[in-house]
């Protein structure tokens, strides 16, 4: 009866998280609207950061269990599927062209922050200290977005999105999707890890696939929806966003609220991030479009990391 509870714990924690996620977005990106930022600021923030909330959830829930390596392993995991598997995903459905300053500014800067964030972990450990240097970050990352995304928004003889009783309607969808993350994410924590305690598995292995993989399924459904309808710039801007608020928002906030250790194990998942995120970077300076050829390779490594992890 136990395992039942737990692996229906699981599945249903990861719907709530989902159907949470994808009322927070779509509640923010009608205000960030509002607001006049450009398509590519509402998926590097607004977007991101809806589609990161499981993340962000599911660690705080983790730590708060005493669940470190569940909670590092989920951002860690997070960050990989985003690239290999959600990029790849979205190539397949159809071409992603990844702009200029896309390649020459928020990569690196997504780059950048990975390393740092790398480096943090250096310890095996991030303190509260560390944890307000990477909020401190997430901080700084969305003014610099906000400023230099900014559009101006057209009125010409139409009524404004901003009428009360939709505004209001968005903040309360945003209301609820915050709460169904919090009751999600416990019960996710509580099932995944009561699976990896019967699968003879640690925590980490189970947050960098399965945890990791049911967390990122908005960022997956987003991206997907963004590149069907040929909006390129929120389909990379997800990406590029939710890996930046996973590691400044998901792992700073974690770190502020419960300090976190992880063991020395983990550290090969942090390399495998590392490895991903400087091999996007390049990929985008060389090749700025992401075809089917391209797409299908990242999920074929996605797959190899997946078995790799299981297997190490």
């Amino acid at each position: 009866m136990d395992v039942f509870l737990q692996v229906l714990a699981l599945i249903g924690g990861l719907a709530v998280l989902i159907a949470g996620a994808d009322l927070l977005v779509r509640g923010a990106a009608q205000l960030a609207r509002v607001f006049g930022l450009s398509p590519f600021a509402i998926g590097v923030t607004v977007v991101a950061f809806g589609t990161s909330a499981p993340e962000l959830f599911a660690s705080i829930g983790s730590a708060l269990q005493n669940e470190d390596e569940l909670a590092i392993a989920n951002v860690v995991g997070s960050n990989v599927a985003n690239i290999l598997l959600i990029l790849g995903a979205g190539a397949i459905m159809a071409p992603i062209a990844i702009h200029r300053r896309v390649r020459l500014v928020e990569l690196p800067i997504m780059l950048g922050i990975t390393l740092a964030s790398a480096a943090l972990l250096n310890d095996s450990a991030l303190s509260r200290t560390d944890g307000i240097i990477l909020f401190a970050g997430l901080i700084a990352y969305v003014i610099f977005i906000v400023r230099t995304h900014k559009v101006e928004i057209e009125h010409e003889g139409e009524e404004v999105v901003t009428h009360p009783k939709s505004a209001w309607l968005d903040v309360m969808m945003v209301v609820l999707g915050i709460l169904a993350l919090g009751l999600g994410a416990k019960a996710l924590v509580y099932g995944a890890t009561g699976v990896a305690t019967r699968m003879g598995v640690s925590s980490g292995v189970i947050g960098m696939t399965v945890v990791a993989l049911g967390t990122s399924l908005p960022e997956l459904a987003a991206t997907i929806r963004a590149a069907v309808g040929k909006s390129s710039d929120i389909a990379v801007g997800n990406v590029v966003g939710s890996n930046i608020f996973n590691l400044l928002s998901v792992l700073g906030v974690t770190a502020i609220v419960h300090p976190l250790t992880m063991p020395d194990a983990q550290f090969k998942g942090i390399w495998i991030m590392l490895g991903v995120s400087v091999g996007m970077v390049i990929l985008a300076l060389v090749k700025p479009a992401m075809g089917r050829l391209i797409g299908g390779a990242f999920l074929l490594l996605y797959a190899v990391y997946t078995l790799y992890v299981f297997m190490g």
